[in-house]
């Protein structure tokens, strides 16, 4: 605890948006001319964040302890304003956000610091620097913003930043190709986002009753669950509107958040350097579609706040995502893009958590994974870095001797997110998987058998980097201090985290027969639940034990074939030519074949639609029209000129042929 007094520990609530302030104004400053001097916007970047990690810790402290005195604080900037509504920017600190902010400020901490071994000789460190200021503040932005139309802002913000920091190494056309594919898949969500949000804006707009317009949390009934109840008393809204809203506001998570079918963006993205890999791809922008399920979370239940379609929509998402994801990391050869893959299986987990009922389950894993997931990036990236810009996991081989501190830290997150027990991916996970089971056994069990290859491929990728004989041709080195000093600060919550979701109590009470329908609270639960209520869950021994035994077949099949190479599956699948088995290898390695399908369809259907739409409607349509004015208008001129020709006899002519057909008119016209 930090020895600050309740007065100051209110004033660290109220001027929460410092946290946000600061990392704009060091990646001004960096831009404006700190730039010339690498030790200057190193210093000004690292400073600035860890100042929001103290004010962050500080606020975090506030909430935990009661010392602010309300559960949450919010203030609020009228940003445009008419007579019909108004919209505002502000500040919103509450349980939820506080926890948010500390991973971000935490994690964006240690990357920094990370950068400095690693980016050091790069020309463009300074550049590099501004990037992951402006990237860090917009996160922190979004995590504080009040109301739907302030995180699209910031969603946008971090969108952008994240297309500059993975095409940083825009000369290589992988990166610039990398970059360009994120920001068009993202703006497809994106889109899908701010259509939503203007139609559920359209359908509430009378109901917030002078209070934050689209606010989170509000008093009197002006928060998303009390305007939704009102919306639908009233007939504004009804199931089939708020389901069709809350799906297409969900294209914006599955976008970011790198969800089937919209996750094809993610591994390509690995093009960046590696700590940008570790701070956008575990922890923060990948992580702000989960947050804005949670943080919304009223638009995916039922009108009167029971869990609906929406959430199922949610869930199945999740599932597929987690369950893909899993099977194509297990044929991966490139160090980050095996990492990559888990992240997307990962946070398919998050959203099934979320889309069962499991609230705060899958803020839980966001909470555990975004350590142990970051120390696993910066763990490749000093891997990388020792082995001078080697990927591929078949060239590597015994760092375990050459690397011992990276080696110990990529195993402690390997464990971690295999689920083995005691370790902080285990607690999460299972809370999860409990969900699934009770309300969609389905998913519950798919869930699981994703647990056993998150396992196997984790374990492959474990023992072909670092057991056995090295099978490359450069001379292994452990990273400097200002690298591996990160990761054995992230190894400690990758070993200790997990506990915060624990009660002993609750395994006591399994032991002693008591059902798992009540749990009892623990630390994390507690302070952090959504709409529905804290959500207790009690130790279903037999499912830990299934998800332990599944976790440990995955680890086995992995060390049999990679470590002892006892069981040669590797063999009979990668080197097979022909079968169901070679069918199977491809299928995997190749991704689904989704990316095969968007460009195929991009290329045979949209581009050619475009096309012939453009030829038909701009070419013949717009400019037929365009033309055909011009030369309406040109013979139109032929005509009158003989009235301005200045001879008396052509205006004679002019005169005697309108009198005449008037005569003719009104002699044609019948009498009234």
């Amino acid at each position: 605890m930090l020895p600050l007094s309740p007065d100051q520990l209110k004033w660290f609530v109220e001027h929460a948006g410092l946290i946000v302030a600061a990392p704009f104004l060091a990646g001004f400053l960096i831009i404006m001319g700190l730039r010339a001097s690498k030790t200057l916007s190193m210093v000004v970047s690292i400073s600035a964040v860890l100042y929001g990690l103290f004010h962050a810790i500080a606020i975090f402290q506030a909430l935990a302890t009661g010392g602010y005195g309300a559960p949450f604080f919010q203030q609020n900037i009228d940003w445009y304003v008419s007579d019909a509504f108004t919209l505002s920017v502000g500040v919103l600190v509450d349980n939820l956000c506080s926890l948010m902010l500390i991973v971000v400020t935490g994690i964006s901490l240690l990357v920094q610091i990370y950068t400095h071994g690693y980016m050091r000789e790069d020309p463009g460190y300074s550049r590099f620097y501004a990037y992951l200021s402006l990237f860090t503040g917009s996160m922190l932005g979004l995590v504080v913003s009040t109301n739907l139309f302030q995180m699209y802002g910031f969603w946008e913000l971090v969108g952008v930043c994240s297309y500059f920091l993975i095409g940083f190494w825009w000369y290589k056309e992988s990166a610039a190709k990398a970059c360009m594919k994120a920001f068009v898949v993202n703006r497809i969500g994106d889109f899908g986002f701010l259509i939503g949000i203007l139609m559920f804006f359209l359908a509430t707009k009378d109901f917030w009753q002078g209070s934050v317009v689209l606010g989170f949390i509000g008093e009197n009934g002006t928060n998303l669950s009390g305007v939704i109840h009102r919306a639908v008393d009233a007939g504004f809204l009804n199931e089939g509107s708020l389901f069709l809203i809350s799906c297409l506001i969900l294209m914006g998570p599955m976008a970011k958040s790198a969800q089937f079918p919209l996750h094809v963006w993610l591994p390509d993205a690995m093009e960046g350097p590696t700590p940008i890999s570790a701070l956008i791809h575990a922890a923060t922008m990948v992580a702000a579609g989960v947050y804005l399920v949670a943080r919304a979370y009223p638009l995916w239940l039922t009108p009167d706040g029971h869990m609906g379609q929406a959430l199922h929509v949610v869930a199945i998402v999740g599932a597929i995502t987690a369950f893909m994801a899993a099977t194509i990391a297990m044929s991966q050869y490139d160090i980050k893009r095996v990492l990559a893959w888990s992240t997307c299986s990962q946070l398919g987990y998050m959203f099934v958590g979320l889309g069962c009922g499991a609230f705060t389950g899958g803020i839980f894993h966001l909470f555990n994974h975004a350590f142990f997931k970051a120390m696993l990036f910066l763990c490749s990236g000093a891997v990388i870095h020792g082995l001078h810009g080697e990927q591929d996991i078949r060239h590597m081989g015994g760092l375990n001797k050459s690397m011992p501190i990276t080696h110990a830290c990529f195993l402690i997150g390997t464990l971690a997110i295999s689920g083995f027990p005691i370790f902080s991916g285990f607690f999460s996970k299972d809370e999860i998987i409990s969900a699934a089971m009770h309300s969609h056994p389905v998913i519950g069990w798919l869930m699981m058998a994703t647990a056993g290859m998150t396992a196997f491929y984790m374990f492959r990728l474990y023992f072909m980097t670092f057991t056995g004989s090295y099978r490359g041709n450069a001379h292994p080195h452990e990273s400097p201090a200002s690298m591996t000093w990160p990761l054995l600060v992230l190894a400690v919550p990758s070993m200790l985290t997990g506990y915060l979701g624990f009660n002993t109590a609750n395994l006591q009470a399994a032991f002693a027969g008591a059902s798992a329908e009540h749990g009892l609270p623990n630390h994390f639960a507690a302070f952090v639940y959504g709409p529905m209520g804290p959500h207790f869950e009690g130790c279903n021994l037999t499912l830990m034990g299934t998800s332990i035994a599944v976790a440990a077949v995955g680890i086995f099949l992995a060390f049999a074939m990679y470590q002892t190479k006892t069981l040669h599956f590797n063999k009979t699948f990668a080197e097979s030519k022909e079968g169901f088995a070679h069918l199977l290898y491809n299928f995997s390695f190749n991704k689904w074949y989704m990316d095969n399908l968007y460009f195929g369809l991009v290329d045979r259907v949209f581009l050619p639609s475009f096309k012939g739409l453009w030829t038909r409607v701009d070419g013949k349509l717009v400019e037929g029209v365009v033309n055909g004015a011009g030369y309406g208008t040109m013979c139109m001129g032929e005509v009158l000129k003989y009235l301005q020709n200045g001879r008396g006899q052509y205006y004679a002519l002019v005169i005697f042929a309108s009198v005449a057909g008037i005569a003719w008119l009104a002699y044609n016209l019948p009498p009234r």
